[in-house]
């Protein structure tokens, strides 16, 4: 299938990227290197999104050539989707008028694109592009590096999470290489940047922090009116999650975070057997084995109460 969407890149000559609404590091991450290999092969190529990132992915470089509009009714040769492929996980209308490549790597991805390259063995997106890149034969710039590392880098919890294999360690350390960065320049850029006010919304939503089912479930929770100035969007919430991950025993975290009056997003992380995906699909959610999400709409009381119900039926 590699093959297939190198091929069919090099036969077109317009190309236009996109990716799924709330941009992370990986999609971001991925969609630029992708921008910036396509662009050394002299094509003519957009990346438009509909969502902004969060601080600090949009510090990525390379971010500043994103368009936030819509593709259609451009005319493009071809539409290629980092982690998408519907108008409801982009938020583009009309793209079932393109030819189209869906990149992604979880497992139920949608495939309504023309050529879907689906891998979800791959420990993120980042290095599915890194081995497009090469069957593409470009070089691997520093930007193209950088970016493809900070997206693998990402998706695997700086390499603690259970998705990392030696396959994406050998991409990473691939990628130093040949970018002549040091690993720490990308931590220092996605770890290391936060501003006050960030530090200051973690203190009010770690200590929201709840424990049940015997202290295997931790339970945290943003509020609109913690900090009214600052967006949720605005913010990537990763590490807040990751420390509620990092309790002794816990097993599964929930992160209720208020979008609107009595409608949450929910995200769920979990570890060994237990399917954070399961969960979110009762809920019309998706995502990973042990990272998922979807909307809930009601109480923060009924939220929890529903949710920790279809919890307790995996942790019997």
């Amino acid at each position: 299938m590699k093959k297939k969407v190198a091929e069919k890149i090099k036969q077109s000559r317009s190309v236009v990227i996109t990716s799924h609404v709330r941009p992370d590091a990986d999609s971001i991450g991925s969609g630029l290197a992708l921008f910036q290999m396509l662009r050394q092969l002299g094509k003519e190529v957009r990346y438009r999104l509909t969502d902004h990132a969060p601080h600090p992915i949009n510090r990525l470089p390379g971010y500043e050539k994103i368009e936030f509009r819509q593709i259609y009714p451009d005319p493009f040769d071809l539409l290629i989707f980092i982690e998408g492929g519907t108008e409801d996980r982009t938020g583009h209308k009309h793209v079932d008028r393109y030819d189209s490549i869906n990149i992604d790597h979880h497992a139920s991805s949608h495939r309504d694109a023309r050529l879907n390259w689906v891998i979800p063995e791959a420990a993120a997106v980042g290095e599915m592009v890194f081995e497009l890149g090469e069957e593409l034969g470009v070089t691997f710039s520093r930007d193209i590096a950088f970016n493809l590392y900070a997206a693998i880098v990402s998706d695997t919890g700086s390499f603690k999470y259970s998705n990392t294999s030696a396959r994406c360690l050998q991409v990473s350390s691939s990628l130093v290489e040949r970018g002549g960065f040091a690993p720490v320049e990308v931590s220092n850029l996605l770890f290391n940047s936060n501003p006050p006010e960030k530090i200051a919304m973690m203190s009010k939503v770690l200590a929201t922090l709840e424990l049940a089912m015997d202290k295997r479930v931790a339970m945290i929770r943003f509020q609109r009116d913690f900090l009214p100035h600052l967006a949720l969007r605005d913010i990537e919430t990763e590490d807040i999650i990751a420390c509620a991950r990092s309790i002794q025993d816990v097993q599964v975290i929930l992160f209720f975070k208020e979008m609107d009056a009595e409608y949450f997003r929910v995200s769920i992380r979990s570890r060994g057997d237990f399917s954070a995906q399961k969960v979110a699909q009762q809920f019309g959610g998706d995502g990973h084995h042990h990272a998922a999400g979807f909307y809930f709409s009601g109480t923060i009381a009924n939220a929890k109460a529903e949710i920790l119900k279809l919890v307790g039926q995996q942790l019997l």
